[in-house]
């Protein structure tokens, strides 16, 4: 058994984009996450998952559709902490100036995250830190750019290809790769060593983002150790098709076709996700080489991770592009399913000490539950989908230890939405299951605690809770199916420094009630 699974856990889903602080741009960053750590810990809490944190390109709020499975995206530094920018009194007093103030009072006044808004101010001022930091510790070869240099040289095996691929996109308009020029597009050696030096500043730039927020990670993880807090991160099944890891591995992805889900109850025709499919054989023929640097990388940041779409390693629904084909299974006969899947979790699983978690939520096969309970990997139990033959709700208390028991996803509404939506002998039965009364259930303000105690008294090693169902609002991270800007932009209320006085009674109330019964 995996050292993490040794004991309870009890955590809060919290998106980093959803987080804020009094000094923040308009979006959570690392100094965000590194304040509400002390609040997570007067919570009772000791586990904190975030969605994907890699860089999205711009226009693009959804964190399953990355530039990179490496680079974390720089929209979360905080800028006001980069130690180069505290030593330039010109850059300081340009932030400090009533406009600029002005700005990010607008920006931080937003109910919701404003991307296109936060990027831009976000990376001109980057740009002015990098000059700086260029002009007075690259070109004078200072300890700190050493440090710089041997981050590069560390990390060279992703970031070199990722920081030239940036550099492409934008002096490309950020067309398709497969739209370059052939010698680009086909990653010529000549072609990428002119690129190299004709846009040595610029590369180097992306590089710069890199490191900054890779140090502000680092320190952010420390104070979480420091508070004895465990960081769950969240590995996308598949990366975009306009990222850096298919145009520098082309052999190993399938850009005439796509993935997606089989038909449904939910979706008569399946869903189509843009994606570019794998080719399985020449990654398992690299000893899923890719995946096991990802998971190496992201070991970095992180104590557990979130394995999204676990059946799509197992059994992939793709799609050709080319309409006369049908979609189907890549894997077609159980066997071959399960070998796969198999195979996979065993590389990405010995990979690092992190703990995996598979996200097993949707229509699965028997076969792979057993593989993970075969291999000690936890599944998902989402408490309100969990039922017996006969209807009733499962009790949290006979949930297998080896689980993680969650209120909500990020894909689906807060309890409290849910509790003035769903199907009122649902409600009842619901009820009953936490409560243990029949009759008519009351509003949900008056039923929340009663239903996190029965989730928090699951028989799971880990619970966590979204911070939304801990407070009983009804903001959603994601309507799945849907596009707009109400998706992948909600941001809690409160700043993390306010967080303790303003609901200093409800964080004792539920620290109270973790203690109790995740005893």
């Amino acid at each position: 058994m995996h050292p993490l699974l040794e004991k309870k856990h009890t955590g809060t889903l919290f998106p980093l984009f959803s987080m804020r602080h009094k000094k923040d741009w308009g979006i959570g960053d690392t100094r965000s996450m590194t304040l509400w750590f002390d609040a997570m810990k007067a919570m009772g809490l000791d586990l904190l998952q975030v969605l994907p944190i890699n860089e999205m390109p711009p226009g693009v709020s959804c964190p399953y559709t990355a530039l990179s499975a490496f680079a974390l995206d720089p929209i979360y530094i905080a800028v006001d902490e980069l130690p180069e920018l505290k030593e330039s009194p010109a850059l300081v007093e340009d932030i400090n100036s009533r406009r600029f103030q002005a700005g990010l009072r607008q920006l931080r006044g937003s109910k919701s995250v404003l991307y296109n808004e936060v990027r831009h101010l976000k990376f001109s001022t980057l740009w002015k830190v990098y000059t700086y930091f260029h002009q007075h510790h690259v070109l004078k070869d200072s300890a700190l750019a050493n440090e710089f240099r041997a981050f590069c040289r560390a990390n060279a095996g992703w970031l070199d290809d990722y920081a030239v691929f940036r550099r492409l996109k934008d002096t490309h308009s950020w067309t398709s790769w497969t739209h370059w020029e052939t010698p680009l597009r086909e990653r010529n050696a000549e072609a990428l060593k002119e690129v190299h030096t004709r846009e040595e500043n610029q590369v180097l730039f992306f590089k710069y983002l890199q490191w900054a927020i890779h140090r502000q990670w680092t320190a952010a993880r420390a104070r979480a150790a420091e508070l004895d807090i465990k960081l769950l991160g969240d590995l996308p099944f598949m990366v975009n098709q306009e990222s850096s890891d298919v145009w520098a591995r082309q052999a190993e992805f399938d850009i005439n076709r796509e993935i997606g889900a089989p038909p449904d109850a939910f979706s008569e025709t399946g869903q189509r996700w843009g994606l570019p499919a794998y080719n399985w054989d020449v990654i398992e023929a690299n000893n899923f080489d890719w995946w096991r640097s990802k998971v190496k990388k992201a070991a970095e940041f992180y104590d557990l991770f979130r394995i999204d779409h676990m059946v799509g390693f197992f059994r992939t629904w793709v799609i050709p592009r080319d309409v006369a084909l049908k979609p189907d299974f890549d894997i077609k006969d159980e066997a071959g399913q399960r070998g796969r899947g198999r195979r996979f979790l065993q590389a990405v699983a010995g990979a690092s000490a992190m703990l995996p978690v598979a996200e097993d939520l949707g229509l699965i096969p028997p076969y792979v539950g057993e593989v993970l309970a075969e291999l000690g990997i936890p599944g998902y139990k989402v408490m309100r989908w969990e039922k017996a033959k006969d209807g009733n709700y499962t009790d949290p208390a006979t949930y297998h230890p080896v689980s993680l028991a969650t209120s909500s996803t990020h894909d689906n509404e807060p309890l409290a939405d849910w509790w003035d939506t769903v199907d009122g002998v649902e409600k009842r039965l619901f009820w009953r299951l936490v409560s243990g009364e029949e009759g008519r259930p009351p509003v949900f303000s008056k039923a929340r605690k009663k239903t996190l105690g029965a989730l928090l008294d699951a028989n799971s090693r880990i619970v966590i809770l979204p911070i939304q169902d801990i407070f009983g609002s009804k903001e959603r991270v994601n309507t799945p199916g849907t596009l707009g800007d109400h998706n992948w932009t909600y941001r809690f209320p409160t700043a993390a420094e306010d967080f303790l006085k303003k609901h200093s009674e409800e964080a004792e109330s539920f620290s109270a009630l973790v203690r109790e019964k995740r005893k």
